[in-house]
């Protein structure tokens, strides 16, 4: 997994002589606006889909699964340069989640999906397959 996927790496890195950026920063803004992520989801046996809330830190099962989907970054508006992945803005113009999947108590997928760009770092399983719908807008008190 590369170091800008790794949810515990601050060090850099090289692949194939770029380097890789490390720092994620999330702006107040962003975690002001939005409170977890939307996640579709498509059971290949059954033929039934659904969306899924996931709150940013936290973690929710999918149905009656050994499935549970944490969610620990959303980025609206994903940028990622040299030096930094950021989000620009608060609006959904690029939405990008960073999940992990546990399955029976095991990771079995971590890294970003993108809803613009589903098939880069597809979550593949045998059975379901999930997508980035967008963020949860925070309520307003």
């Amino acid at each position: 997994m590369a170091a800008s996927h790794d949810r515990e790496s601050t060090s850099g890195g090289k692949e194939l002589g770029e380097t890789v950026p490390t720092r994620l920063v999330v702006p107040p803004e962003v975690t002001a606006a939005y409170s977890g992520v939307q996640i579709g989801w498509k059971d290949s046996e059954s033929g039934i889909e659904g969306v899924l809330d996931v709150p940013i830190g936290g973690a929710a099962p999918l149905l009656a699964t050994d499935l549970v989907i944490r969610a620990d970054v959303f980025l609206p508006s994903f940028s990622m340069s040299a030096e930094e992945i950021t989000s620009t803005g608060i609006g959904q113009e690029n939405p990008a989640a960073r999940i992990a999947v546990l399955e029976s108590g095991r990771e079995i997928f971590a890294g970003w999906i993108f809803k613009r760009f589903p098939d880069v770092h597809p979550f593949q399983h045998p059975r379901f397959s999930l997508k980035l719908e967008g963020g949860v807008s925070r309520k307003s008190a």
